[in-house]
């Protein structure tokens, strides 16, 4: 079967035992997602979180801090690693930037500031006390409030649409005066934040990525509370230019920022911020950018090398994907335990079939494979 290896950009023949033959399908190396979100007390577990990222074709998963109690001390840490014990999935953790823990380059990946509201005075304040290491920045002005950018045509309370763009040069240049060289800006959903991006470039070594929704979707897409995402969905010039930056491989990963939640309420105001999206990415990336290697690249390559995770194409740790098929999200049928999905009932092209692991197969067709299977 044909077999894509991102780490050589090169397509292969490759001989790969499937547990039932079908045509028309291609083999490439396990996702890495490094951006999602686990709930605990009831909500989204490792269990379940496991489940879901093998659907969706990843391997491995980086944990945001933002958990209940958040990721700021070495107990809640001990916690989540014996939760994640012996899981087919390998799972990293970002820690807090404004806890007590420091990154060890192996189980804990790099300081996150994902999902944790801050001010100015108090990020400034983390840079001074804190060692140096890579940071992942979740952009926003949280000074400002607002739901949704101003230009959204829905009645609720409204930030600018600036205010992601002024949150990365912020961010950056007091990191910078303090030591801090490496940023990973997520989740961007604006043109602006692009071009702030490209220039701080000049400054410090910056990578970034984009989730599915931002582009997929636009302000005048909203419906629902499903919607309510965070950073919020921009103006369709801001999704073209996010899709050319993509094509330009000005964004370097594709990251789901999976943020599961059981059901929203219809309230704008009441719901949580949040898509649950980890089953669907590969399929939401494919079907916006049209361009499969790119896709994979993204997902594979990229955050492992940013991350500082060695990796090659190995065919006892593959996934399978059908390129061609098209099907339409139906989120109540989720492994995951949100249900909360800006694509349900969106029609997408390529889906994952199988996955692999250390020589055996664990999924196959929408199955759960035992050992002895």
């Amino acid at each position: 079967m044909r077999a894509y290896d991102p780490w050589k950009r090169r397509w292969l023949d490759v001989e790969i035992d499937l547990p039932e033959p079908k045509e028309g399908l291609v083999a490439c190396p396990t996702f890495f997602d490094m951006h999602a979100h686990v709930r605990l007390n009831g909500q989204e577990d490792y269990d379940s979180l496991e489940k879901a990222a093998i659907a969706g074709g990843f391997g491995a998963v980086l944990i945001q801090p933002n958990t209940n109690p958040k990721l700021e001390s070495v107990d809640v840490l001990n916690m989540h690693f014996q939760l994640a014990k012996d899981k087919i999935v390998d799972f990293y953790w970002s820690v807090s930037l404004f806890g007590e823990l420091e990154p060890d380059g192996k189980r804990t990946l790099c300081y996150s500031n994902d999902g944790i509201e801050y001010d100015t005075l108090k990020i400034l304040n983390a840079f001074r006390r804190k060692k140096p290491h890579l940071v992942l920045d979740h952009s926003q002005v949280h000074e400002l409030g607002g739901l949704f950018y101003e230009p959204t045509p829905i009645e609720v309370p409204k930030r600018p649409i600036c205010s992601e763009a002024i949150s990365i040069f912020r961010n950056v240049m007091l990191g910078l005066e303090h030591g801090f060289n490496r940023f990973h800006i997520q989740h961007v959903s604006t043109k602006l934040s692009i071009e702030t991006i490209l220039h701080l470039r000049k400054y410090a070594k910056l990578s970034c990525e984009v989730t599915p929704h931002h582009l997929f979707f636009t302000m005048d897409d909203v419906k629902n509370t499903n919607f309510k995402i965070n950073p919020p969905l921009g103006t369709e010039q801001d999704r073209e230019a996010l899709l050319e930056a993509v094509e330009k491989d000005l964004v370097d990963v594709f990251a789901t920022d999976h943020a599961p939640h059981p059901e929203k309420p219809n309230d704008f105001e009441k719901a949580p911020f949040g898509t649950s999206g980890i089953e669907v990415a590969f399929s939401a990336f494919y079907t916006a950018t049209e361009c499969l290697e790119k896709t994979i690249e993204k997902l594979t390559v990229a955050p492992r090398k940013i991350l500082g995770i060695e990796g090659s194409f190995e065919l006892d740790s593959v996934i399978v994907i059908d390129p061609s098929i098209q099907w339409v999200v139906d989120a109540k049928k989720f492994y995951s335990k949100g249900k909360n999905c800006i694509f349900d009932g969106t029609k997408l092209r390529g889906k994952v079939v199988g996955m692999k692991r250390s020589g055996r197969w664990v999924y196959w067709d929408g199955e759960f494979l035992s050992d002895e299977e």
